[in-house]
């Protein structure tokens, strides 16, 4: 009895045992539905950003245009520089006293000892040519006792009595090489030459001139600040027309001038109208109207120094010219 009980507990303390085992499970819906939903999230997320707008950003564009270059145009203010003999006189405007001192220095260094009639005046604002080449000028023209040249905006005209064609061409010349870009008139007379398709009267007409001259015993007169001519001036006129009637094919040129008081813009329109006034009146005698011209200069060509009231009387003249 008691051995085969015992050998059944023994059986069984020995027999019983815990065994431990484990098992994989297979994936269940929630894992399934995962898998197929992060790459879909992860497209979605992708999209999202690819979607964004895009910020472009660009340089400005910077453009740079050359600046034109171009000669300048000129426009001198009205300015005169006269000689007669070793008086130089200026007249004008000009815009500092650098520019004035400029242009005495040139004259002065070109005529040494030569005297200087300084009527020029000060006006902030206006043109002024470069004087550097105002010597020169004067040096090629050195033979022109009367020389003259007048600047006004971007023209400058030459006036005076050369002696021969050259002298008068070497003065165009030199004003052209100063000032390349203003628009050179040359008035320069040369010294006994017929004008450009005249002839210089023959016969009895040859002493026209002297003639005309003896005639005007006195200086052709006006009533005081006017253009109207004093009686004596018309006895003296009519004595010249008949001069002139007896050369029929003589040319005529009447020239106004006046002295230096007062300024361009005054002297030239008096001077212009009393030559008028006295191309006029020789017409009115008889003389062909188209055989006169008249003109006025102003102070230009002055016959005797500005610096005294007799020289000034003597510049305030009428000439009349036989060509």
């Amino acid at each position: 009895m008691t051995g085969s009980g015992d050998a059944r507990v023994s059986a069984t303390a020995t027999e019983w045992r815990r065994e431990s085992r484990y098992y994989r499970r297979t994936p269940g819906l929630g894992w399934l539905l995962g898998l197929l939903l992060i790459p879909l999230l992860l497209g979605l997320i992708g999209w999202g950003t690819l979607g964004k707008p895009k910020v472009s950003v660009s340089a400005p564009s910077v453009s740079v245009t050359a600046p034109s270059l171009s000669v300048p145009s000129l426009d001198f203010a009205g300015l005169s520089i006269l000689r007669n003999g070793n008086d130089f006189t200026l007249t004008g405007n000009l815009p500092d006293l650098n520019a004035k001192t400029a242009l005495l220095n040139s004259l002065k260094a070109a005529f040494p000892g030569a005297n200087f009639i300084d009527n020029l005046s000060i006006q902030t604002g206006v043109g002024a040519p470069d004087f550097t080449a105002t010597g020169a000028l004067f040096k090629a023209s050195a033979d022109i006792p009367d020389f003259d040249y007048k600047f006004d905006g971007s023209t400058i005209t030459l006036t005076g009595t050369a002696p021969s064609d050259d002298v008068k061409a070497a003065a165009e010349a030199a004003a052209k090489a100063a000032w390349p870009n203003a628009t050179i008139v040359n008035n320069i007379v040369v010294k006994g030459a017929s004008a450009p398709g005249t002839t210089a009267p023959s016969g009895d007409c040859a002493s026209l001139q002297s003639d005309i001259k003896a005639a005007l015993t006195a200086p052709i007169n006006f009533e005081t600040d006017g253009v109207t001519l004093t009686p004596a001036t018309q006895q003296m006129l009519t004595a010249v027309a008949a001069k002139i009637k007896a050369c029929a094919q003589a040319k005529i040129a009447v020239t106004g001038y006046t002295d230096n008081t007062g300024n361009d813009g005054i002297n030239i329109p008096l001077s212009n109208n009393r030559a008028k006034s006295v191309g006029d009146y020789l017409v009115s005698q008889g003389v062909s109207a188209g055989e006169v011209t008249t003109s006025g200069q102003g102070a230009a060509n002055p016959v005797a120094s500005n610096d005294t009231d007799a020289g000034r009387a003597q510049n305030r003249r009428v000439e009349i010219t036989v060509s």
